[in-house]
């Protein structure tokens, strides 16, 4: 047995987490402390009913997602996840905000995250050990909130009220985009390129499913987001994904917030859905009668 397999069966020692277990609430308590207390909080704090009763859009990386439909949003406001940078070579468009909480993204494409624009970035805290540049707008939020979201735990179901504090450790970071717009006060929000359609699918068993007529996870050229960890191929647990997703829903009801899905296609039922080009009509004609 090599060391790696020995530290690994160490962490999933049920005897050591009982013993540890005291010690991590501790840390973790600290650790929210502490970050309450920082200018990225404060600079959170500040963005809080920013835009109230606008609306925005929220990019995914799904294969729907085209050039064409974000320049065609260039004027709204809008949230983009992950390695959306690399259809940027092919847009004008641009986000207003930028979110990435997955740590192998992180780990695989910081250097690219701090070069890809002027526009605030909101990163997964435990990004901090790579440090920011003073020009690339970082800012960390902390992802170590009081829940974890778990279908089949329904205690767990909580979303952030005030993500100035933590946003809540999710299964997708549409959702915490979803969190921060709501906070920043955006009452409509708009998904765009949120597929929800994936290759490789994982049960609550532990049990892979593999569906080869599903067209690539991500658009065309980009590698799908933590494509490996720990050498290991990563599947998506639909149950999971869906069951974020109705939180989201539920929570942004609660804050009289309207969430519709605009992506052409896909497999996300969850929201109510609206097509593209009657949105986009439907702004620029309110804003010829506002002229």
């Amino acid at each position: 047995m090599n060391k790696q397999q020995v530290l690994t069966d160490f962490r999933k020692s049920r005897i050591i987490r009982t013993v540890l277990y005291p010690l991590n609430v501790a840390y973790r308590k600290a650790q929210l402390q502490k970050y309450e207390r920082s200018a990225d909080s404060e600079y959170i704090k500040s963005l809080h009913n920013m835009y109230e009763g606008k609306r925005c859009f929220v990019i995914g990386n799904g294969p729907s997602l085209t050039p064409q439909d974000l320049d065609r949003i260039q004027n709204e406001f809008s949230f983009a996840t992950n390695k959306i940078y690399h259809i940027f070579d092919k847009t004008a468009w641009r986000p207003t905000y930028y979110v990435c909480t997955d740590n192998n993204v992180i780990a695989e494409e910081m250097g690219n995250i701090k070069s890809i624009g002027d526009y605030p970035k909101f990163i997964n805290f435990h990004a901090a050990k790579y440090g920011r540049d003073k020009n690339s707008n970082i800012w960390y939020i902390c992802t170590k909130g009081k829940f974890h979201v778990d279908p089949y735990k329904p205690q767990s179901s909580e979303l952030s009220e005030d993500v100035s504090k933590y946003v809540t450790w999710i299964h997708t970071v549409t959702v915490t985009a979803i969190e921060l717009a709501i906070y920043m006060g955006f009452k409509e929000i708009y998904l765009l390129g949120v597929d929800n359609s994936y290759a490789n699918t994982v049960d609550n068993k532990g049990r892979i499913h593999r569906d080869p007529t599903v067209k690539a996870d991500y658009f065309v050229g980009m590698k799908g987001v933590g494509s490996k960890a720990g050498g290991k191929e990563i599947v998506s647990n639909v149950d999971v994904m869906n069951y974020s997703y109705e939180l989201a829903k539920s929570f942004a009801e609660k804050k009289s917030v309207k969430i519709f899905n605009a992506t052409r296609g896909g497999k996300l039922e969850v929201f109510d859905r609206a097509e593209l080009d009657k949105v986009i009509i439907k702004a620029e004609r309110t804003e010829e009668i506002s002229e």
